[in-house]
């Protein structure tokens, strides 16, 4: 059993809903004893993954054809090839009494959006899965695992309306509060040279923010909301907007730095692909796997097109 299936394995239950047969009814059985089903429940409470029923014909690699990344679990019926996806989530999203509702929101908002990419069934009740540590399925595994807001970069979320001005509508004053913040602060961070200095420069831009709501937030959320970017983005602003550090104290006009800003960040995005096909490429090769741009993809999390693009430009040792 693989890491993926590990993981799989820990994140259920002690007593699982599970059947072979949906006509014969489900009934709750050990964990140990799970791999004897063809299908199982998912953790409902500490819900560890994103799951979707595609119900097309060779439909295995359907994320690729919709430019999604790969899933961690693809559990494939062999009898008419369709799929069940399940993506690991690094952090699982609490469904508990005492649980916060906006990640659940967040969650099955990633969920919906993802579902409509991938064409996958919207009757599918993500309660359980094609059972991927039974016998019956062919199972595909990749080494990945993600948080929600990865995702975001291939889906755009539906607005839930809630109208804070005549004139703005966002999904709410947290989400509204979030975002804005956090991209303010991605290149305003390269401003400061002491951490104290920052958070509290942050709080300020915080608090700035929430006074634009026409119903604010209470003193306790901006604080904590600007605690978490601030922490965040201070751990990480050595990775995050360097061109506008290099490009900052040039003498070129306005036009010729965003020509100069665009080459910049295409020459970092072209880097950062080799490396990452490179690093695919040697990996397949030390498990003695056939590097062939399908399997590139899924190993290094890139699009087909992308590979297929820079594969020629790797060095092979």
């Amino acid at each position: 059993m693989n890491l993926q299936l590990e993981q799989f394995y820990e994140h259920l239950n002690e007593a699982v809903i599970t059947t072979n047969d949906f006509n014969d009814g489900t009934l709750f059985r050990k964990r140990a004893k799970v791999d004897q089903f063809a299908y199982c429940g998912l953790n409902p409470v500490y819900r560890s993954y994103l799951s979707f029923d595609i119900d097309h014909k060779g439909s295995a690699f359907q994320f690729d054809e919709r430019n999604l990344p790969p899933p961690t679990i693809i559990t494939v019926n062999p009898e008419n090839s369709h799929c069940h996806y399940l993506y690991h989530l690094k952090t699982p999203v609490a469904y508990h009494d005492n649980s916060r509702s906006k990640p659940q929101e967040y969650f099955e908002a990633v969920q919906d959006a993802l579902t409509e990419r991938l064409d996958a069934d919207r009757a599918f009740s993500h309660t359980l899965t094609k059972n991927p540590l039974n016998k019956r399925w062919r199972v595909l595994t990749f080494p990945t695992s993600y948080d929600l807001g990865d995702f975001l970069e291939y889906i755009e979320l539906p607005k839930h309306v809630v109208k804070l001005s005549g004139k703005v509508e966002i999904r709410g004053r947290n989400d509204h509060l979030f975002h804005t913040l956090r991209y303010w602060s991605y290149t305003a961070v390269h401003r400061h040279h002491d951490v104290d200095g920052w958070h509290a420069s942050v709080l300020a831009e915080a608090t700035s923010i929430n006074a634009t709501f026409d119903i604010p937030l209470p003193y306790s959320e901006i604080r904590n909301t600007a605690k978490s970017v601030a922490g965040w983005v201070w751990k990480n602003r050595d990775n995050l907007g360097s061109r506008v550090k290099i490009l900052e104290f040039t003498d070129e006009s306005a036009k010729e730095r965003m020509r100069l800003g665009a080459q910049y960040t295409n020459a970092k995005r072209t880097e950062n692909a080799i490396e990452q096909l490179r690093a695919a490429h040697q990996r397949l090769i030390q498990r003695g796997e056939n590097p062939t741009p399908l399997r590139l993809a899924a190993e290094s999390g890139l699009n087909i097109k992308t590979i297929r693009k820079y594969l020629p430009d790797i060095s092979i040792d």
